[in-house]
């Protein structure tokens, strides 16, 4: 590389670090002495704020205590796959009650009305 190229190279440089540096907050040091980054959250979209509060209370947590959050969730997450299973279940079998029923109906008591 000649010399332009890299002074080109170090100017971008320089400039992505300060605008990097525009949108971080102060950092603060976590239980283990990591520092925690944390950015400006724009207050419109309520929704990335508390996404992004979820997971700086997940990345605070003790490495036990994130094994247990993971289990914990993931046995909701089964309980509600197996709720959702069991209405569609429910309600497949209740269709095939209702055309038992229908065909019932249209065999047996409409050939004797017709009568």
């Amino acid at each position: 590389m000649n010399p332009q190229e890299n002074r080109d190279y170090e100017r971008r440089l320089q400039e992505l670090e300060t605008e990097l540096d525009k949108d971080r907050i102060p950092t603060v040091d976590n239980q283990l002495g990591q520092p925690l980054l944390t950015r400006n959250v724009n207050q419109s979209q309520p929704e990335k704020s508390v996404l992004s509060q979820v997971a700086n209370w997940f990345n605070r947590l003790p490495s036990g205590g994130k094994v247990a959050v993971g289990i914990v969730a993931a046995v909701v997450g089964f309980a509600i796959l197996r709720s959702v299973l069991q209405l569609v279940a429910s309600l497949i079998s209740l269709a095939i009650l209702g055309v038992i029923l229908y065909l019932v109906y249209k065999f047996f008591v409409t050939s004797k009305s017709s009568k």
